[in-house]
């Protein structure tokens, strides 16, 4: 990877669920009616439910990518399909897109080359799912851009160009996918519900071994192609440089087109034990082939972008030393689900993979699973040694949950002598200089020299908080929602100077929902007295936290503060009176601080209270949230560090009363800000003068909930995007 293109980011244009991201924005439209509710007529996709039917009943071999969707080639532009609107500035090309029968359906952008200020949204009919928004920063420079599956049978792509024309051979959809095996779950909301896999399959976070769990922040599963899924590993080479390599199977990327159209989704693991599914992931899109080679089924790749901080990635070790591992490991996503574990306490055997084609005895066989199995959409997974070292990748086996015996593992140490040629073998990319290294360390490329002072509020050491939870039916947790109608809760975080939030950390006492959609909004606030200014917020939905857990929440960046701060939550549902446990909540304990010295505080009416005015729990207390901060020289240690692209942030998107536009660090002179509706109706206007140092708060009161627009002149620079006004809270 190129400084150039380390420094290409995608722009987070709205609410960040994964940074750098496929999923960079996700804007929460009310639920109703898209954005065009008069459509119109669909682009019928054609696919013959007879294939589809026969393609579900066969029973896919492990050796082969697990397939969940059949590709239909299709040539849709602007200029053939769809139909295009103005909106103010913009001109909107709209095209819905259907497939009679698809539990869901996904695209791949080609050509991919949007203009500055451009931006891509696709959602489902009901928008129960929204990819975007992408831009011109999204693809890091390719052409051709896969976007992950959105539930159902419609699917609508929105593209936004400034100015009245759009640009030729900037976008088109060259591949539509029908998923006939079902990539989401019955609620039609998760990706991969938790549970796909087999029974026998263990979750990761069954084990607290740290050995595991570091070798599990190396492990990433992959949409091929926007029709298959596999399993990767992240590796380290010999020279300890920025290097985003990836292993997998040479029969999951076989060639440059797959490895251009593939997503890499990292942290796709259940925060507990045979918890529920998690969707806190972080994805990115596109590589570049290095070396393959099927005779040893094995494919090298480069991320076009280079893993963000948020993402906590590990580049694993490996051993290519004549020795056999006295035990094996790996982690893997069966079916597409989760991460699991499998474990194999004795040693594996050199084997010939019993197909033809394949090197004779270049594989580790492991003869029989203890704990766990492989399925499809193993492919590709890391086999570990005792010592948490790669060893080879997954090709096939017969090994299933009913008899979890013969697997087969490439070798590592074949991949690097296989052949000479470069593009054929391991070497040239993971030993650079020749070395010879035989047994590489592991590499954490942001060092994770994280402060976790406790100190600085938030959990501490051996203390797990107190639950909160109340035996007087009706007045549920203090710091959940209550029949006090206390929905916002604030915990402050003394610092100093200037610094970068990685992400927070939460005691979770009690977490259940009523609804699949229930969601808790976490926020950091400018600090004060009392909380100040959203300057970062991020969305959860409820059942993605486990009660007694510890859960960790980013805002798919590093977000950076100058002295103190507030770090907090809402919870956006009714709790039934009579069900005080069916709600989230975060645990509390006595003051970090001075016994006496509250440090929690509550939204009640229009104002912030300490908790020391609780209507019902008047106490001194401190909330058990924690921001775990960056230090100073840890963004230091890449190549080039990343930088944001974007200069103008917006915060927070959605909104409920109050939007803040950050414009720039040296302050604007004069300011014009126009709101519009989503019919183009002017709702709101106002100038601005001497703003510094360029961060402008505005009121939006009265607004019904919905889609609005907004222009931006600072200056000579003008700028344009959509805001989300949510309920009133």
């Amino acid at each position: 990877m190129n400084l150039r293109q380390l420094k290409r980011l995608i722009l987070i244009a709205i609410v960040s669920l994964s940074a750098s991201l496929l999923v960079c924005g996700q804007p929460e439209f009310p639920s109703g009616s898209p954005l065009f509710p008069e459509i119109g007529k669909w682009h019928e996709i054609s696919v013959d439910p007879q294939h589809a039917e026969a393609m579900r009943a066969v029973n896919q071999p492990k050796d082969q990518p697990f397939r969940f969707a059949i590709p239909v080639e299709v040539s849709l532009t602007p200029f053939n399909s769809g139909f295009i609107a103005t909106r103010g500035s913009e001109t909107i090309w709209v095209l819905p897109v259907s497939s009679k029968g698809a539990l869901s359906l996904n695209v791949i952008l080609s050509p991919y080359n949007l203009p500055r200020g451009a931006y891509i949204y696709v959602y489902d009919h009901d928008r129960q799912i929204v990819r975007g928004a992408f831009t011109g920063e999204s693809t890091s420079g390719t052409l051709s851009m896969p976007v992950m599956p959105v539930p159902g049978e419609r699917l609508v792509l929105e593209c936004h160009f400034p100015g009245t024309r759009i640009p030729e051979n900037s976008v088109g959809v060259t591949q539509v996918a029908h998923d006939f095996t079902g990539f989401f779950g019955p609620d039609g909301i998760k990706d991969f519900y938790y549970g796909h896999s087999d029974d026998c399959e263990i979750d990761l976070n069954c084990s607290t071994n740290p050995l595991y769990l570091t070798a599990s922040r190396s492990v990433v599963r992959l949409l091929v192609a926007g029709t298959e899924l596999c399993t990767g590993v992240m590796v380290n080479n010999t020279g300890n440089v920025s290097r985003a390599y990836l292993i997998t199977a040479n029969h999951c990327i076989e060639n440059q087109s797959h490895a251009t159209n593939t997503v890499f989704v990292l942290n796709y693991r259940s925060p507990s034990c045979a918890g529920p599914d998690m969707t806190n992931t972080y994805t990115l899109t596109g590589s570049e082939l290095r070396a393959t080679n099927p005779e040893i089924d094995f494919a090298l790749v480069e991320l076009n972008q280079f893993p963000s901080l948020v993402a906590r990635p590990y580049f694993t070790g490996w051993d290519i030393t004549a020795t056999t591992p006295t035990n094996t490991f790996t982690l893997h996503h069966p079916e597409g689900d989760v991460m699991k574990l499998s474990i194999d306490d004795n040693a594996p055997v050199t084997a010939s993979y019993p197909v033809e084609g394949f090197v004779a005895a270049g594989f580790w066989r492991v003869l029989r699973w203890d704990l766990g199995t492989t399925e499809r959409g193993s492919s590709g997974a890391p086999l570990f040694d005792q010592n948490g070292r790669l060893r080879g990748t997954l090709t096939g086996g017969a090994a299933t949950c009913d008899d979890p015996a013969n697997d087969y593992y490439a070798k590592l140490i074949r991949m690097f002598n296989i052949t000479t040629v470069s593009s054929g073998h391991l070497r040239p990319w993971l030993d650079p200089a020749g070395t010879g290294a035989t047994l590489v360390s592991g590499r954490d490329p942001y060092g994770y020299n994280l402060s976790r002072s406790d100190t600085s509020g938030g959990i501490p050491v051996n203390d797990p908080g107190t639950t909160d939870a109340y035996s007087s039916p009706g007045w549920g947790l203090a710091t959940g929602n209550n029949s006090d109608v206390l929905t916002r809760y604030a915990e402050y975080i003394p610092f100093s100077g200037t610094g970068e939030i990685a992400w927070l950390r939460l005691q979770v006492s009690a977490s259940s929902f009523i609804n699949v959609a229930d969601s808790v909004r976490f926020y950091i606030w400018n600090g004060g007295a009392l909380p100040g200014s959203v300057i970062a917020t991020r969305k959860l939905r409820i059942n993605e936290a486990v009660s007694g857990s510890v859960l960790e929440v980013d805002f798919g960046r590093t977000i950076k503060v100058t002295g103190s701060f507030y770090a907090g939550y809402t919870v956006y549902y009714k709790n039934p009176l009579n069900q005080p446990q069916t709600q989230f909540a975060v645990a509390r304990s006595a003051p970090w601080a001075l016994p006496s010295q509250n440090t929690a505080y509550f939204y009640s009416g229009s104002a912030w209270k300490p908790f020391t005015q609780h209507p019902s729990f008047p106490m001194a207390v401190s909330l058990g949230i924690k921001a775990v901060m960056v230090e100073n020289t840890v963004l230091n240690q890449l190549e080039d560090p990343e930088q944001e692209t974007t200069d103008l942030k917006v915060y927070p998107n959605p909104f409920a009363s109050e939007v803040t536009f950050i414009l720039t660090e040296r302050g604007v002179t004069s300011t014009t800000l126009t709101i519009y509706d989503n019919v183009g109706r002017v709702v709101s206007t106002g100038e601005y003068r001497n703003i510094f140092p360029g961060e402008l708060t505005v009121p939006l009161p009265g607004l019904a909930p919905g889609i609005y627009h907004y222009g931006l002149r600072a200056d000579s620079v003008f700028y344009s995007g959509t805001l989300v006004k949510t309920g009133t809270e």
